[in-house]
């Protein structure tokens, strides 16, 4: 299993990092739907100017963040804030998607979560990269 565990850090060291890129892509699709029409007078809720932003959203939160899930309880870090943020950012990803479909309140709430996901992923690539204590097994101590 250690084995197993090493390869799956060694992914979700790379994985991590191409969220942070692709949470930041989607601020700029969601930006770019809104206010690329605005000039045309175009209601959005009647255009598929956010078709890229729903489409490519769906994709990163849906069959790619159950993998991850999946990658980080295979590699189950013993730093225990680096283990539960790992679980908790493919579920947050999970809700993400289910929010813009809920009531005018709840749904605004998807910027906020968007962000909270960045924020998250953001922090473990940096533990990730900045050093190894977070990842790696600590050794048992050997009894004398």
């Amino acid at each position: 299993m250690t084995g197993v565990r090493r390869v799956t850090r060694s992914i979700l060291r790379y994985v991590f990092p191409l969220y942070v890129i692709a949470i930041v892509l989607q601020v700029y699709l969601a930006g770019e739907g809104i206010f690329g029409n605005r000039d045309n007078e175009v209601v959005i809720a009647e255009h598929d100017s956010l078709e890229l932003h729903r489409g490519f959203g769906w994709i990163i939160a849906q069959p790619i963040a159950l993998i991850v899930l999946i990658l980080a309880l295979l590699a189950w870090f013993p730093g225990r804030r680096i283990r539960l943020l790992s679980i908790v950012a493919p579920i947050l990803l999970f809700v993400q998607s289910l929010l813009p479909s809920a009531g005018r309140y709840v749904a605004g709430l998807h910027v906020l979560n968007a962000f909270l996901i960045l924020g998250i992923f953001g922090y473990l690539t940096w533990s990730l990269w900045s050093g190894r204590e977070a990842v790696e097994e600590q050794p048992a101590a050997t009894a004398a």
